[in-house]
């Protein structure tokens, strides 16, 4: 084939054009091997390029199965095209359901479906929906995996399919929620530290380098169900997101991802808000991307409203990753004082700890203000919230045997002082009390009338009762 009948070929901009295109060619014999696979790569790239023109799917960002299912609907089209008819079924299932659960539906027939007899008889076996669902069996449900096996001729070990159900994608999305609720229900409703390796293994997906994509699908499904329901995203909470996770994509503005992270593991969840992302997935495309192209183009300010309410530097998390450009600079991290005072509360309650809607919380809140402001440290009243104050008790958990004596962990974030702090006072409660009662004789006696941050002294360290106790006991010469 010469270069000027492939650069036609490649320039051809319509299926009616290309089929009047094939059949001079053909009238002038030269149909060879070689202008007819030509002419089929440019059917493939007019389905391609419809697909994602009427589905919004897309086509560069698929999974294995997902690719090859493109390719079907590519060949499928562009032969449908040059019969002069147009595959609005086909595209209208993929819009509304996502590629995979398309072909769950499509396979799992009494009878192949047209698609299936138009690419046999083109000699595209091999591109049907039937053959992708055997050779990517980890992307479907038994049920299609049997029919499948059916159609192409192939035995069955059961003489019956097996029961209806969802698409691997809704079961592996069910079994996800129901673990990370799990997870908070053992850690009264915070999710502990967990990578995305973990989390695959709970979906039977224990190769990421095989199923990172699948996974990661899944895991944009449940965020977008977390958007819908006005929650922080659940895939925030894992160590570290997807690395194409929370792209810019020509926006102008960006995911505050250290604040989505934040709030993700911040939040106290409950049973009833997993119980409610579930619901929303299950009404949701196999293909996260789907939903979020529409979303953005959409409701582009709703999604960004959502995003960015994160951006709030009482959710940053301690030692995590600087805030975004723009963002409000974030609170130092916990002074011994303040953690003596939140062990103090910790160990009076250990066994039944007060909420963050507690007067108990409340009032160490309201005083790690005051405190913070004596020691030069707190610029606004919110400087230690009552979230705040709670999560810094659940980190000692981690370190309280009677608490990880069954096999909880605790909270495994935080400061590395909290541990020091643990050893320190945890054994010795008498000493404990006198301390904390000091610092706030000491802070509210210096309320008003000084300032007892001090200079940055190198030379001078603060002893192991804190840096108010240190400065205090400067002060007064002892």
């Amino acid at each position: 084939m010469d270069d000027r009948l492939k650069q036609r070929i490649e320039r051809t901009s319509s299926w009616e054009d290309l089929r009047q295109l094939e059949s001079n060619i053909e009238q002038r014999g030269g149909l060879s091997e070689q202008v007819v696979k030509a002419i089929q790569d440019r059917a493939t790239e007019l389905g391609l390029a419809l697909i994602a023109e009427k589905t919004g799917i897309d086509v560069d960002d698929l999974t294995p199965a997902e690719r090859k299912i493109v390719q079907a609907i590519g060949e499928y089209v562009g032969i449908m095209r040059k019969q002069g008819r147009y595959p609005g079924r086909t595209l209208g299932q993929v819009r509304n359901r996502g590629l995979i659960d398309a072909a769950e539906d499509a396979v799992c027939r009494a009878t192949p479906t047209q698609g299936f007899q138009v690419l046999a008889e083109a000699d595209l076996e091999d591109l049907s929906y039937e053959r992708i669902v055997l050779d990517h069996q980890d992307e479907f449900s038994a049920r299609a995996i049997w029919f499948s096996r059916r159609t192409l001729g192939l035995e069955n070990p059961m003489e019956k399919p097996p029961a209806a159900t969802h698409s691997d994608v809704q079961s592996r999305t069910s079994a996800l929620l129901l673990w990370l609720k799990d997870q908070a229900a053992e850690n009264d409703g915070y999710l502990p530290s967990f990578t995305n390796a973990e989390a695959a293994q709970i979906m039977s997906m224990g190769d990421m380098q095989r199923y990172g994509q699948v996974h990661g699908n899944i895991q944009s499904r449940i965020d977008f169900a977390c958007y819908l329901c006005d929650l922080p995203p659940l895939g925030c909470a894992a160590d570290a997101p997807f690395s194409r996770a929370w792209a810019q994509q020509g926006r102008d503005w960006e995911y505050h991802v250290t604040g989505m992270q934040a709030a993700a593991r911040g939040r106290q969840w409950s049973s009833t808000e997993f119980d409610q992302i579930l619901r929303e997935t299950e009404r949701l495309p196999g293909q996260a991307h789907i939903s979020w192209k529409s979303a953005l183009a959409d409701a582009e300010q709703r999604v960004k409203a959502w995003a960015l309410k994160f951006a709030d530097e009482r959710l940053l998390p301690e030692g995590g990753d600087a805030p975004a450009a723009g963002s409000p600079k974030r609170n130092p991290t916990w002074t011994r004082d303040e953690l003596i005072l939140a062990l103090h509360l910790y160990l009076k309650h250990r066994d039944h700890i007060p909420g963050t809607d507690s007067a108990e919380v409340a009032d160490l809140s309201n005083f790690l203000n005051k405190m913070g402001r004596v020691l030069g440290l707190a610029e606004a009243d919110t400087y230690r919230n009552a979230n705040g104050v709670y999560m810094k008790m659940m980190n000692f958990r981690r370190f309280d045997p009677q608490y990880t004596k069954d096999g909880k962990t605790g909270l495994t974030r935080g400061n590395k002082d909290e541990e020091v702090v643990w050893i320190e006072f945890s054994q010795d409660l008498d000493r404990l009390d006198w301390v904390c009662a000091a610092i706030r004789k000491a802070v509210d006696e210096h309320a008003e009338d000084h300032d007892l941050g001090g200079p940055e002294e190198p030379e001078i360290c603060d002893a192991a009762e804190g840096r108010v106790l240190t400065q205090y006991c400067s002060d007064c010469g002892i």
